[in-house]
C-alpha cells in the first residue's frame, strides 16, 4: 500500500548542546516567571520553539498537493501547491566563495553537493546541501525510493566521445 502523507526534513535536527542551551534558559524562565511572569513565558515560549519545529517537505499523494513549510509539532504550515509529479531528483556540485571577515581580502572557496527535487512543471526545489557527496546520496535515497524516481548524478565530470 502507498503512503498517503510523504514528510521530508529538510533541515538537520539540533544539537545535544543547543538542546541543554535551551534547558537551561527554560529553567530560567521557570525562576524568572516568580518575579516577572512576562518575560518568564516569553523566554520559554521562545526556547521551546526551536525544539520541536523544522523546515520540511510534504506530498501529499492522496488531494495531490504539496507543501514547503515549517513543521511545528507534526503540522505543516505553508501554502499547498498542486503535486504535478516528480522528473526526477538530481545531485549538483557548487562552488560557493565567502569571506571569513571584513578585513581579509582572500575569499574562501567551499565545495557543497546540493540535491533537488525536479517537478513536472519545472519547479527545482531544495532538498539538502551537504559538504560530502556520500552525505547527500544517503539523504535523498529514500525519498527517491518512496517516490519511485530516479537519482541524477550531475557532479560526474562528462565523458567526451
Amino acid at each position: 500500500m502507498e503512503t498517503p502523507l510523504l514528510r521530508y526534513r529538510l533541515t538537520d535536527p539540533i544539537g545535544f548542546t543547543t538542546k541543554v542551551y535551551a534547558i537551561v534558559i527554560i529553567a530560567g524562565g521557570v525562576w524568572l516567571c516568580m518575579t516577572y511572569p512576562v518575560v518568564g513565558v516569553l523566554m520559554i515560549v521562545l526556547r521551546i520553539f526551536p525544539l520541536v519545529q523544522f523546515k520540511c517537505l510534504e506530498i501529499d499523494l492522496y488531494q495531490g498537493t504539496y507543501c514547503m513549510g515549517v513543521n511545528v509539532l507534526g503540522h505543516t504550515v505553508g501554502t499547498r501547491e498542486p503535486y504535478p509529479g516528480t522528473k526526477c531528483i538530481f545531485l549538483k556540485k557548487n562552488r560557493y566563495l565567502s569571506s571569513d571577515s571584513r578585513r581579509t581580502w582572500r575569499p574562501t572557496a567551499s565545495t557543497s553537493f546540493d540535491s533537488f527535487l525536479w517537478l513536472e512543471d519545472d519547479t527545482k526545489i531544495l532538498l539538502s546541501s551537504d559538504g560530502e557527496k556520500a552525505d547527500a546520496m544517503a539523504r535523498i535515497k529514500p525519498l527517491a525510493q518512496e517516490l519511485q524516481t530516479e537519482v541524477k548524478d550531475l557532479t560526474a565530470p562528462l565523458s567526451h566521445i
